[in-house]
């Protein structure tokens, strides 16, 4: 079992209660063991060439939820898996959600209510919905093989487990998608390069994530696939965004938002106006970018999109940091906080990234109660986060250096 310590040094939350094992994290070994195609001799083989010591019962018993291994364990088994500790963590996480499991026999009404649910962002009751849509899928193939319906999905559940900052469990999930990928039609496969795109983007690996997205484009393009287009011109003017290309990020968004609104997709094109928005407010086009902004937040109320009026409350926020602007910068968190805060889900990376100006702004003003209040919240919620952004990289660098203050 895992100590207290061991948790601690991981990084990881620690388990409500240790007495028992995790089934869920036993499904999750057994999972990664076959889809090597690996017994559990094969295992216990490579974890003594690694240097550890799992032999085949121990296995068995983790695999059936009997106990945890130990974090030495699951660090070779990790190793093994070519996985990372922290899904590890992210699986036992998610067991909780279990109650939320919807009992239909039909999968594809389990689709229709978790994409409704992303829609209202509910993230934790749409991965359980779209785990539910897979289990009876799986179960229907009888051995068959895998097939379109599989696959959409299992995207749709990396979706969700994205959406929960679960970005390890959600590339997996796509890893094994792509074993597949002669099974799939091209809309398909696009959507998944799409969506590693963005993962890895949020991982930090910007190099990466603008080849995917370029790719999917590409092969959106050549489908004849306008919604698909779509979100990978999105894809590609994030990443110009995050690089300081504002030109080009406001082509490209502009270019995606032109396509959304012909699609009657509101949900991504809310999304588009807001990054749009803080563009132009950034750059002193204040009247034209609020105008924007003002109607997206009238359309996430009359919607109930929570999440989407939240994210254009911090877009206002990194837009007014950026033009010196702090009263208006504390007065959009307040307002951002509000919303991220509540419901079912806490938005954890927009909560964050609310806390870093503030934190920032307190620092140039010499204000040490603002700075260490919100250096604690900041210290709170970095270790929800897989995400590496400029922001989560600027405080991790900050805690590395040392110079950190206890709040």
């Amino acid at each position: 079992m895992f100590s207290k310590g061991e948790w601690k040094t991981a990084g990881v939350k620690m388990p409500e209660t240790q007495i028992n094992g995790s089934v869920r994290l036993g499904h999750y070994l057994r999972r990664l063991r076959t889809g090597y195609g690996y017994s559990l001799r094969k295992v216990e083989e490579k974890a003594r060439i690694s240097g550890g010591d799992i032999d085949n019962s121990q296995l068995s018993r983790y695999e059936k939820g009997l106990c945890y291994p130990s974090f030495d364990k699951l660090r070779v088994l990790a190793n093994i898996f070519n996985v990372s500790i922290q899904s590890f963590s992210d699986v036992i996480d998610l067991e909780s959600l279990e109650q939320s499991r919807p009992l239909h026999q039909d999968p594809e009404q389990a689709l229709k209510e978790g994409s409704e649910e992303v829609r209202l962002g509910n993230f934790e009751n749409a991965y359980a919905c779209f785990e539910r849509a897979v289990e009876l899928l799986e179960s229907s193939l009888n051995g068959s093989g895998p097939d379109e319906r599989l696959g959409r999905a299992r995207l749709s559940k990396a979706v969700a487990l994205h959406k929960l900052g679960k970005l390890s469990l959600s590339e997996n999930e796509l890893r094994q998608v792509l074993r597949f990928s002669s099974h799939l039609t091209q809309t398909l496969l696009c959507r998944v390069i799409l969506q590693l795109s963005n993962i890895h983007a949020e991982l930090g690996d910007t190099y990466l994530a603008d080849l995917e997205a370029r790719r999917a484009l590409e092969m959106a393009r050549s489908a004849g696939d306008r919604e698909g287009e779509a979100m990978a011109l999105h894809g590609v003017g994030r990443i110009a965004d995050e690089d300081g290309r504002s030109d080009e990020a406001i082509s490209f968004y502009r270019d995606a938002l032109r396509i959304h609104d012909e699609q009657g997709n509101r949900h991504e094109a809310l999304i588009l106006r807001a990054n749009i928005g803080a563009q132009y407010i950034a750059r002193g086009k204040e009247r034209e970018g609020m105008r924007m902004m003002r109607r997206n937040l009238e359309e996430t109320r009359i919607s109930g999109f929570r999440r989407q009026a939240a994210h254009t409350y911090t877009k206002l926020v990194e837009a007014y940091y950026r033009r010196g602007d702090n009263e208006k910068v504390r007065k959009y968190a307040r307002e951002s906080d509000a919303l991220a805060g509540s419901g079912q889900v806490r938005y954890v990376d927009i909560l964050f990234l609310n806390a870093y100006y503030l934190w920032k702004i307190a620092i140039a003003e010499g204000n040490q109660v603002q700075e260490r209040i919100a250096f604690g919240r900041l210290k709170y919620l970095r270790p929800s986060l897989e995400r590496v952004s400029l922001e989560v990289s600027d405080f991790d660098a900050f805690i590395e250096k040392g110079k950190g203050r206890k709040p």
